[in-house]
């Protein structure tokens, strides 16, 4: 009998990529680091009951990973840091599981909107934390 259920592990696995993000990316975001959590967001997007337009929007978000990871574009690299993907994969596996309130009959461009806002909103939020750690830790 397993211990977790798949949503459990998965919410298990954005924690842990939320804590390396806040323990270990101090001072920069790594290139195996964003090639890592490309290939874990890969497999959230296979894994998750998500709509088409929000998939297609995502889809660019990896292809723009990719292509940074290509170009060496070390300045954007915290972009796709454990922080900031850690906190779209929240939203993600949250907005999957329908466990975000208000999102159900908004057009695209409203549901856009508010997955952008809580995907910045937990990411600034994380990265106060990474702050916090970085000085008081």
């Amino acid at each position: 009998m397993p211990l977790l259920n798949s949503f459990q592990a998965a919410l298990g696995g954005v924690g842990v990529i939320l804590i390396y993000g806040i323990v270990v990316e101090k001072h920069y975001v790594s290139r195996a680091t964003v090639f890592y959590n490309l290939l874990s967001f890969l497999l959230l997007l296979a894994s998750t009951d998500i709509p088409w337009a929000v998939f297609i929007g995502l889809i660019i978000y990896l292809a723009l990973g990719v292509l940074i990871m290509k170009l060496h574009l070390k300045w954007m690299f915290p972009a796709f840091g454990a922080r900031t993907y850690g906190s779209l994969a929240l939203i993600i596996l949250l907005q999957g599981k329908q466990l975000i309130p208000g999102l159900a009959g908004r057009s695209l461009l409203e549901t856009y909107s508010l997955l952008i806002l809580m995907w910045v909103l937990t990411a600034v939020g994380v990265n106060i934390l990474g702050y916090l750690y970085k000085k008081y830790g």
